[in-house]
């Protein structure tokens, strides 16, 4: 029996939906920017339809985009905010004024976005489906202002598709460099892509990468997500004011526990740099990170605990343990982050490696946003 609807839409519901963008892949990463051109032509171009600051770079993204967030709309300024990875629920990924595109609502645009992909020659992508179902709902909604985080991979190619009137490139730092380049200036010529001859770009680049970046209208340096968040409102005439203020997974403190989602060397380091010493890490890592070289930044002295996070690509607390030991220090492997949260007991401890781990971390320690599904 068919058990499709007679329009031939598969998606009914918001699990259904889940279901469809589950089949589409979220780690295969497809270059390009012939099939999102389309599918959002086909769409209407909903894109044109807002102002937009892009947010680009290596890490301090996500930070800067809350901080944008926040002060826009407490502004009074409709603000349409997309940011990737999620932590719990996939529609983290589309806000609107800080709060989460709603189950009917998501399932609504997802089976708008179906239909369209329905009639295209190559199918488009987990990001690029994402893409377009988050700036479809912007323009609906009628935000004044949006802010994009960009991915990595196909995820960049996907926002390319907006003509940032604002772009914010962060930092810069060597990471997946199987897809994005192996050397510090083909990675800015990728990220810097987003840029337009009409775009103000604010950066945290060094100098010497700076020349990478295309052609624009005006460039101005700052060294933090504030300073970045300040110069972009500015750059955009809009009046707000931007408080320090802590995205869910990003140095979020929950009693002895701090919980952040570095899941780089560089963003490792920074974190260490501006946080009071651990005496217990509660650590895992996907596969694609270089893991001794993460493990050895840990303070000396702290006590590891290695937990598997909870993704088919990531080490298992085995793994991590066996290079623990061989850099001679103390550790020992858990079966899950409850165990390790117990056993951190009221000691100071972090949780860091993988955005997985905080996730899980998060659900047992019961904060804000980690009942969502």
């Amino acid at each position: 029996s068919n058990c499709l609807n007679m329009d031939g839409r598969e998606i009914s519901d918001y699990p259904s939906a889940l279901k469809w963008l589950a089949r589409l892949d979220e780690t295969q990463v497809k270059p390009g920017l012939e099939r999102i051109t389309q599918l959002m032509t086909e769409l209407g171009d909903p894109q044109q339809q807002m102002r937009a600051i892009v947010v680009g770079g290596t890490n301090g993204k996500g930070s800067c985009c809350w901080l944008l967030e926040d002060a826009l709309c407490r502004a009074g300024v409709r603000v349409g905010c997309a940011t990737s990875p999620h932590l719990h629920s996939v529609r983290e990924r589309l806000r609107l004024d800080g709060g989460l595109v709603g189950q009917v609502d998501f399932a609504t645009l997802a089976g708008e976005v179906q239909q369209t992909c329905r009639e295209m020659a190559e199918h488009p992508s987990y990001f690029e489906v994402l893409t377009a179902m988050t700036l479809l709902w912007f323009a609906r909604c009628r935000v004044d202002v949006a802010v994009l985080e960009v991915g990595l991979g196909g995820e960049l190619d996907a926002m390319n598709i907006v003509d940032a009137e604002v772009a914010v490139l962060t930092t810069l730092a060597l990471e997946h460099t199987d897809w994005l380049g192996s050397d510090l200036r083909a990675i800015a010529r990728t990220k810097a892509a987003i840029v337009r001859p009409q775009t103000r770009v604010i950066t945290g680049w060094e100098v010497e990468f700076q020349r990478y970046i295309p052609q624009h209208t005006n460039l101005t340096s700052g060294g933090s997500a504030l300073e970045w968040a300040t110069l972009a409102l500015e750059q955009l005439g809009v009046v707000a004011s931007v408080c320090e203020m802590r995205p869910p997974g990003r140095r979020e403190q929950a009693g002895n526990i701090l919980l952040d989602c570095a899941h780089n060397p560089h963003a490792l380091e920074w974190l260490l740099g501006r946080i009071q010493e651990p005496e217990v890490v509660l650590f895992g890592c996907l596969r694609d990170k270089p893991l001794p070289e993460m493990l050895a930044l840990l303070p000396p002295s702290a006590e590891l605990l290695a937990c598997t996070p909870d993704s088919p690509r990531a080490y298992s607390a085995a793994e991590v343990i066996t290079i623990v030991g061989k850099l001679e220090r103390n550790g020992r492997a858990c079966d899950s982050i409850a165990t390790a949260l117990e056993r951190a007991g009221e000691r100071p401890a972090l949780v860091t490696g993988s955005n997985y781990l905080v996730a899980e971390a998060r659900k047992c320690l019961g904060l804000p946003g980690s009942e969502e599904s």
